[in-house]
């Protein structure tokens, strides 16, 4: 019974406050500032090259999902392919340093805790236990930093993407407005 009462209300607002559509408004060239047909035809001229860029922009914008699986994959994979280098290089070579110390600090942890299985002095036991369990704690904070540097590879990526494709847009349109003389599927098209 709800239903029926509030699309009752809707239409009866809808009536009330509708306007009569004027079909002479509606058609009137002055409004979009067109005095003649040649005013006309460049308005239209003018939404065809917006489509028609419009069109290529679709074509090579890049997603941002893709870019973010990219780098969730390999660190900074979604920023080469956004052409943002800089950034591509330093995560990357962050993330080799990051989980290379942090396996250099459990290599060692490691080699540490079996040189304590091995020990039967107790001095040396105690000495390597607590090398063994400081070099681990090293491996587990680098480890936990390429994470976190990984997490902001890919969210870093969003950024890449959106300036990848903001300078994509900028630049298709100084091509647009720059040419002069433009072929097309219908003909020469000649600017001035």
């Amino acid at each position: 019974m709800n239903k029926y009462l509030i699309v009752f209300f809707l239409f009866l607002s809808t009536l009330l406050f509708s306007e009569k559509f004027n079909i002479e408004e509606f058609t009137n060239p002055a409004k979009y500032n067109w005095e003649n047909m040649e005013d006309r035809c460049k308005a239209r001229d003018d939404l065809d090259s917006r489509q028609k860029l419009l069109q290529i922009y679709e074509l090579n914008k890049q997603q941002i999902i893709r870019n973010m699986i990219k780098s969730a994959f390999a660190p900074g994979w979604g920023h080469y392919s956004s052409h943002d280098y800089t950034k591509g290089h330093a995560f990357i070579a962050s993330e080799i340093v990051l989980f290379g110390t942090s396996y250099y600090f459990y290599n060692r942890a490691m080699d540490d805790y079996h040189n304590y299985e091995d020990s039967h002095y107790i001095g040396d036991i105690k000495q390597l236990y607590l090398d063994a369990n400081s070099n681990y704690k090293y491996s587990q904070l680098f480890f936990s930093l390429g994470a976190v540097v990984w997490m902001y590879t890919i969210y870093d990526s969003i950024s890449a993407t959106q300036e990848y494709n903001q300078n994509l847009w900028n630049d298709l349109s100084k091509k647009l407005h720059s040419q002069r003389v433009l072929i097309t599927p219908t003909g020469i098209t000649v600017r001035f």
